[in-house]
């Protein structure tokens, strides 16, 4: 930042503390723009090896790619992040604000400036189509559930699932039809705050479910099934044609020395036991 000079003395103060918090804001948004840069390398190597790790749950991280749409929604996002910086910093350095007004207007930009990190934080973490978290916003809030679990000794729920009839449609607008159908049944569906719902991957969801043992966990993944089985979606699934969804479902109670990813890839177990049934099912793992 530039020397100030025939600034009053509060403008100057407000100046001086606002170095910390200039780099403040850069280390936060250097550490956004790296996990975005980190998730297309990731998704780019995962690619090109034709890798499907176990601890992905045997499906490509469809929801780490970032695709045209989602491009041009950050980068909207960061212009007004950085719009918001440069207003700031040419108030404070030309000193071009009333010593009285300083506290207030930089109060106003700093709060825009945070409101654009946290907008950029959530966007990072959400799915474009459909408007739930995203699979890195699943994985965090995994972490933060299972760590929760391990210290209040609690049960800790994983239901995974999906409609079969997703894999046999070649038409990409109508896959992304269905998707959206599926994600609106969800909502109405998953009753609980607590609960958590997630695009896990190209055509699978995910509800987590925190303290919630097993006959819970199965009220929600007969809920789902029936749900999701009689959702209606024009030129797809006709009126009065149940589908079949499979579901799998882990419940545990996490101990200090376990590790997420077990518990995550149970229910992917399950759910892939689930889709080799005729009919809809719910497995336990």
């Amino acid at each position: 930042m530039s020397e100030i000079t025939n600034v009053p003395e509060k403008t100057a103060e407000t100046a001086a503390e606002s170095g910390n918090i200039m780099q403040q804001i850069q280390d936060m948004i250097g550490d956004l723009l790296k996990n975005a840069v980190d998730k297309m390398q990731q998704t780019e190597i995962k690619q090109q090896l034709g890798d499907n790790p176990a601890d992905a749950g045997g499906k490509e991280d469809v929801s780490a790619q970032m695709g045209i749409t989602e491009v041009k929604g950050f980068v909207d996002v960061m212009q007004k992040f950085i719009d918001n910086v440069n207003i700031m910093i040419m108030q404070i350095e030309t000193g071009n604000v009333e010593s009285g007004d300083t506290d207030e207007k930089f109060l106003e930009g700093y709060m825009a400036t945070a409101d654009n990190v946290l907008e950029i934080a959530a966007f990072s973490m959400k799915d474009s189509l459909t408007g739930l978290s995203n699979r890195y916003g699943f994985d965090n809030r995994l972490i933060l559930e299972w760590n929760r679990a391990t210290r209040d000794k609690s049960y800790l729920s994983l239901v995974i699932f999906g409609l079969d009839c997703y894999e046999k449609c070649d038409d990409t607008k109508k896959r992304d039809e269905m998707l959206k159908a599926v994600s609106d049944t969800l909502i109405t569906s998953i009753k609980r705050n607590t609960d958590f719902i997630a695009r896990w991957s190209d055509n699978d969801f995910a509800a987590l479910l925190p303290i919630t043992g097993a006959e819970g966990a199965s009220i929600v993944a007969e809920r789902i099934k029936y749900e999701l089985g009689n959702t209606k979606i024009p030129g797809i699934i006709e009126n009065n044609t149940i589908h079949k969804v499979s579901i799998g479902v882990s419940v545990h109670t996490p101990m200090p020395a376990e590790l997420p990813v077990d518990f995550m890839n149970k229910a992917y177990d399950a759910y892939m036991k689930a889709k080799e049934a005729e009919e809809s099912s719910v497995i336990f793992a």
